[in-house]
């Protein structure tokens, strides 16, 4: 009786470039190379990320309500800085603008992660 191969687990390709990464990055740590431990560690948490949105089983809706939480996400920062402007928090009386640039300046980047962390880990409605 012969035994079938088991299928390969798709978390078992990861294993060799992030061991990879690892390596280069401590590297670069113990090379005193800054930027090349950055960009090496960076991508080590970027890799699985990725893989992970481009396995994943799409289903219908799961893009539309990624965009709506973008939408959302997008408006945080921009509510959050924008309140602490008009309390005066962080900031001298009337030179608030810088805070409600940094609220615009990070919006997009939170719009992203919410959608990136919903499309990780969002299931299907039952």
């Amino acid at each position: 009786m012969t035994r079938e191969p088991s299928p390969l687990n798709l978390n078992t390709l990861l294993l060799v470039p992030a061991l990879a990464l690892a390596g280069l990055a401590c590297w670069a740590v113990a090379a005193r190379q800054a930027s090349a431990a950055l960009a090496a560690t960076f991508t080590l948490l970027l890799v699985p990320v990725v893989f992970r949105l481009m396995t994943r089983t799409w289903y219908r809706g799961l893009v539309v309500r990624g965009l709506g939480l973008f939408v959302l996400g997008f408006h945080v920062p921009m509510f959050i800085f924008g309140l602490c402007a008009g309390a005066r928090i962080g900031c001298e009386a009337g030179k608030c603008s810088g805070l409600v640039i940094l609220g615009a300046l990070l919006a997009p980047i939170v719009g992203l992660l919410f959608t990136v962390v919903y499309w990780l880990v969002g299931r299907p409605p039952a």
